[in-house]
């Protein structure tokens, strides 16, 4: 979900297929929501055919994203963090899957800081995404997982007008797309105050954006 901050490589080259790899980046997470069966994981990746430069681009983006987790969900920091998200929100709302919503509550909100951080970070992803054909997209899907993935055309348009990363600015607008992320995993409701727990969340993952390595 932390969408801008696997972008970051890419996202202010200037060349032809940079954007092609900043929406290679968000692929992982796009087929979590789309269809949780065709995972894009290193090794289905690392036997992708990809004769046609955007598909090695977009190849290049879900690699890096993989790689990206790797070092991010074990850095010290980040687990502190998240931890001290899971305590606070055990406390309050102990029927919730507590652990999880605080990992995805830490990813973003460090986008949040990151788009403070840069300006036109937003802008530019949403731009890069929407430079990229979808049916390529959704033909490289197909063929590396070699799975139908029906809709993935209208799921990407989808995302590109639903804008929704612009709501991790408020602490609302976190909770709103927590609790679409829920509602999709068929996980129930994310309670109204839940809000808190985003809002003291907020300036530690703020602090830890400015000491992670990008």
């Amino acid at each position: 979900m932390n969408y801008l901050a696997h972008s970051l490589p890419f996202i202010f080259a200037d060349d032809e297929l940079s954007v092609w790899r900043v929406a290679g980046t968000a692929l992982p997470d796009w087929l979590r929501a789309l269809d949780r069966a065709a995972r894009l994981r290193p090794d289905v990746l690392e036997r992708a055919p990809v004769d046609d430069p955007r598909h090695r681009a977009l190849q290049d983006g879900a690699r890096r994203h993989h790689d990206d987790d790797v070092w991010f969900h074990a850095h010290d920091d980040f687990e502190t963090l998240t931890a001290v998200v899971t305590q606070d929100a055990r406390q309050r709302f102990p029927h919730l899957r507590s652990s999880a919503l605080a990992h995805v509550t830490v990813e973003l909100l460090l986008d949040a800081a990151l788009m403070e951080t840069h300006p036109d970070l937003l802008e530019r992803f949403y731009a890069a995404v929407h430079a990229v054909d979808e049916t390529v997209v959704a033909g490289f899907v197909r063929r590396t997982t070699a799975r139908p993935v029906p809709h993935a055309e209208v799921f990407l348009d989808r995302f590109r007008r639903a804008r929704f990363i612009a709501a991790y600015a408020t602490d609302a607008g976190v909770l709103s797309c927590l609790r679409g992320v829920w509602l999709r995993a068929g996980l129930g409701a994310v309670d109204d105050g839940f809000v808190d727990v985003i809002a003291r969340a907020r300036p530690p993952a703020r602090a830890l954006a400015t000491t992670l390595r990008w």
